[in-house]
């Protein structure tokens, strides 16, 4: 099946779903209408008798302002009890499923007019001295009747959307309907709701696709930006490493030995200055450096001495044990574990 066709009966049937949600909102809001004499008198369905909206003379023209009022409400017309013929039957209980066709059938023999000149409602209730039997009411109206009324309520302004009677006389029988606007114009409506959707659905697709590049958009522009920051960095980075090297230009043998020495990783350094500062006697197993402190461990055979050995050296500060020293089992050493500070580099010689 292809996409249009799919997409035409699903907008059908959306349309429909609001067109009846329409109706049924409307009919909440409904007027009954009702032929006193020559004039037409409105009163809202939930009104009690005599509280009437307003009064309009037959054959003229609705206000309107009372047509504005009316817009989106149901307009129910009551016919008199006069004008149609009621009609009982009494059927089986289990054949109101057949009901509409039980009453068809019977029809002919009911009506005093052709059937294709009438209009009728049926109304169905549980018998009151048998269970087991429904008790029906047909009413019947003729065609012409029903029509004149429609039509002479659609030129005053005031179209009908619904025909009915009351089952009793009085404002208390239950409505029966004759007759409901024709299917025609609910099409039409329902054609109108379908572009109204179509319209709707195609702003909120475009407006989605709007957004969607508008995202891509921006996200490709912060990428940009993102590259442009790693590229400045990287480039600041360089910068200062240039900045850092020496010009070696000019200097003596000594003076640029310790000019690539202070260029050299800082571990290095340590290695040098624990080897100058530490006696022969002692051996290191462990080096561990994390920022500014340093701690080594090893063995050594006057363990306490190193201490002022480190603090003399003038590279470490804060010298002390952070564990207790040992004998080492395997020889005449002691086990030391020592923890400092390590200080600033010194400048090159020779300035």
């Amino acid at each position: 099946m292809q996409l249009p066709i799919v997409l035409t009966r699903w907008l059908d049937t959306l349309a429909g779903l609001v067109a009846a949600w329409q109706d049924v909102s409307r009919a909440r809001k409904s007027i009954i209408v009702t032929r006193q004499d020559t004039d037409f008198v409105l009163r809202r369905s939930s009104a009690t008798h005599g509280e009437i909206i307003a009064k309009i003379a037959a054959g003229t023209k609705i206000p309107a302002a009372i047509a504005q009022t009316l817009r989106n409400h149901f307009v129910i017309f009551e016919i008199a009890p006069s004008q149609i013929i009621p009609r009982q039957l009494t059927v089986p209980a289990q054949a109101r499923e057949f009901l509409s066709g039980i009453v068809r059938n019977q029809l002919e023999r009911l009506s005093p007019w052709p059937l294709t000149q009438i209009f009728y409602g049926v109304d169905a209730k549980p018998g009151s001295n048998d269970a087991g039997t429904l008790n029906v009411t047909v009413l019947i109206a003729a065609r012409a009747t029903l029509e004149a009324l429609r039509d002479e309520l659609t030129a005053g302004g005031l179209p009908p959307n619904r025909i009915v009677a009351r089952k009793e006389d009085g404002d208390k029988g239950a409505f029966i309907t004759l007759w409901t606007r024709p299917a025609e114009r609910a099409k039409g409506q329902a054609r109108s709701l379908q572009s109204m959707i179509g319209s709707g659905l195609a702003a909120i697709l475009l407006l989605a696709a709007g957004i969607s590049l508008w995202a891509l958009y921006s996200a490709n522009a912060i990428s940009a930006e993102s590259a442009d920051v790693v590229a400045q960095t990287q480039s600041l980075q360089r910068q200062g490493q240039s900045s850092r090297k020496l010009d070696m230009t000019g200097l003596n043998p000594p003076q640029r030995a310790w000019a690539m020495k202070e260029n050299t990783p800082v571990t290095v350094l340590i290695l040098e200055f624990l080897a100058r500062a530490l006696p022969d006697s002692a051996y290191l197993t462990e080096i561990h450096l994390e920022n500014t402190t340093l701690r080594i461990n090893g063995l050594a055979t006057d363990a306490p001495s190193l201490v002022g050995a480190l603090e003399q050296s003038g590279r470490f500060s804060e010298v002390h044990f952070f564990a207790p020293t040992t004998k080492d089992q395997g020889s005449a050493l002691f086990r030391f574990y020592i923890e400092a500070r390590v200080d600033t580099h010194p400048q090159p010689i020779g300035d």
